[in-house]
């Protein structure tokens, strides 16, 4: 686990760097994990901010970094290379 400030957030190596959460699929900007303290244990709470839209919570153990090459659309949708169309003309 990595270190973790004495107001609860912890100091992630993905903070700031581009992700998706792998429960919604939403793809943003890692702004914060947050650990919350429950009767059964400390829970990881994850902050994501996608480009355009409201920013969400998930838990930290769902997000992973995007590969380069890849870059929020709008309200998270992703726009990855593969996903665009190529310029080349179809045959009839």
């Amino acid at each position: 686990m990595n270190p973790v400030d004495p107001d609860g957030y912890e100091q992630h190596p993905l903070l700031n760097r581009i992700v998706r959460d792998i429960a919604s699929r939403g793809e943003g900007v890692l702004v914060a994990v947050t650990h919350e303290l429950h009767s059964n244990g400390t829970v990881r709470i994850a902050h994501i901010r996608p480009k355009g839209g409201i920013e969400w919570t998930t838990a930290a153990d769902n997000i992973q970094l995007l590969l380069p090459g890849y870059a929020p659309g709008p309200a998270g949708a992703s726009t990855s290379p593969s996903s665009r169309s190529s310029s080349s003309p179809r045959s009839p």
